[in-house]
């Protein structure tokens, strides 16, 4: 994201940001835009901070802006009496695994609050441990879940609120930020089987990953091999450089980085995409 946003808090420090992260909490109604519970819910998560939201927008549409900073980070909020569009639900809600009663009142949504980070943290996973503070702040209001676009994720609320407690931890709660797609491939790679790869690795300036199986029995190991390989880039810094070529080992296992077969849209990213082969 490189979008820039205008966020209104009628006074004299308004000012034009760019959009670094940003995340979607969905609602059967919108809650009370009450500034001082959010600060205060939000206060147990991060400390000192301040809230408020604008006046409802007198422009016709069905949208109220906020803001909400505390330190370098500043999450921008627009509450939205709207759905979301359904091909934003079909790349992030359909295909993300959840119980079907949970992605039926996730899709049956009648409201929004668009969260975007436009702070000053330096790196990608500060700021969205600072903006997931805020949407976790936000879900505790009778949310349904969160969709992140660029993860083609969509998560119910008891799920984003299990990870309230690895934010800011050691370990990063990466299943978060980076989604998985499993897609039938037919004519690229092992005949007839699947493709699962990230999406979302890209914004910490890395390339995806991706594996085949044979059957969608291995669907959660898979899951893991590439969470878990994903996660050892990123605490690996800008110093560990991986490319084709390049091994990491996972549960005594040793996979070869390689280049995707093909130019197929599926294996389509910013960073590129990268084939784990098993050696």
């Amino acid at each position: 994201m490189t979008n820039p946003t205008t966020y209104p808090n009628g006074d004299a420090n308004s000012r034009r940001d760019e959009v670094k992260q940003a995340c979607t909490i969905l609602y059967e109604a919108l809650p009370a835009l009450d500034a001082v519970r959010l600060q205060s819910d939000l206060q147990s998560l991060v400390g000192p901070c301040d809230g408020e939201w604008a006046a409802p927008s007198n422009s016709g549409l069905p949208l109220t802006a906020g803001l909400v900073r505390w330190g370098p980070h500043r999450v921008a909020m627009l509450a939205i009496n709207a759905p979301v569009k359904e091909e934003i639900l079909a790349r992030t809600v359909v295909v993300s695994p959840m119980p079907e009663d949970l992605r039926q009142g996730m899709m049956a949504h009648k409201a929004t609050i668009r969260l975007l980070y436009v702070g000053d943290a330096p790196d990608a996973l500060t700021q969205l441990t600072a903006l997931y503070s805020v949407a976790m702040a936000l879900l505790m209001r009778a949310g349904l879940g969160v969709v992140n676009e660029r993860a083609a994720l969509g998560q119910p609320a008891e799920l984003v609120l299990n990870y309230l407690a690895q934010l800011g931890g050691n370990t990063p709660p990466l299943e978060l930020w980076v989604g998985v797609v499993t897609f039938r491939r037919e004519n690229e790679g092992p005949a007839h089987q699947y493709l699962m790869r990230t999406y979302g690795m890209e914004q910490f300036g890395l390339p995806e990953l991706a594996v085949y199986m044979s059957d969608r029995s291995a669907a959660d190991d898979c899951y893991h091999l590439l969470l878990n390989i994903g996660l050892y880039l990123i605490e690996g810094g800008p110093s560990l450089k991986m490319g084709a070529g390049h091994t990491a080992e996972f549960k005594k296992s040793t996979y070869l980085f390689t280049e995707m077969p093909g130019k197929d849209p599926e294996f389509a990213s910013p960073t590129g995409v990268f084939l784990l082969v098993e050696v």
